[in-house]
Parts: structure tokens; sequence; C-alpha cells
């Protein structure tokens, strides 16, 4: 999914990995990876979000206020349809 902008609070939810020299390696947040995963919807998308979901990377709580935090700039991107996402969204939960 493209996302309108970075979701908010992103590099709080990002997980530090560890650090080599001067680099510090991060898994980008797990709760914009399962809407991206969701956006797309391939089914493989959807184990993955199942699979982060069991072992607990992100909450639907987050899922459902970090979807609420982009829908109104969803309409810059005519490929994503709010709509059909919340639905998506809510059959998760």
């Amino acid at each position: 999914m493209k996302q309108p902008y970075p979701i908010p609070g992103w590099r709080d939810r990002s997980v530090f990995i560890g650090k080599r020299g001067q680099i510090s390696f991060y898994h980008y947040d797990f709760t914009a990876q399962a809407l991206s995963k969701l956006s797309r919807g391939f089914d493989r998308d959807l184990k993955d979000i199942e699979a982060m979901y069991e072992h607990k990377l992100f909450s639907l709580n987050e899922l459902g206020e970090c979807f609420e935090a982009i829908a109104p700039e969803l309409i810059r991107f005519p490929s994503l349809n709010p709509d059909v996402h919340q639905k998506q969204s809510q059959e998760l939960y």
C-alpha cells in the first residue's frame, strides 16, 4: 500500500533488531505492515497478518487507530478504496 504519509507513531512501533557499528536496525512498524498487506489482500499477505497477530506484533486496536489516522488521506490514492479497506480491517476483529 502506498501510504499517504507515515502512519503516526510508526517510529515508536518499529522494533529494534540490533546495532552494527553506528548503524541501528529496526523492523518497520508491524501495524503499518499489516495495513499494507491488508490493502493488497493476497492470500499470502492475509496469512502473514494472521501470523503477526498471533505473535502479538500488533494489536487490533492499533490497526483500527492507524487506519482511522490515514483514512482521510486515502482519497489521494484512487487505487485504495477506504470502504473496502475498512471492511477488511473489521473482518480481522
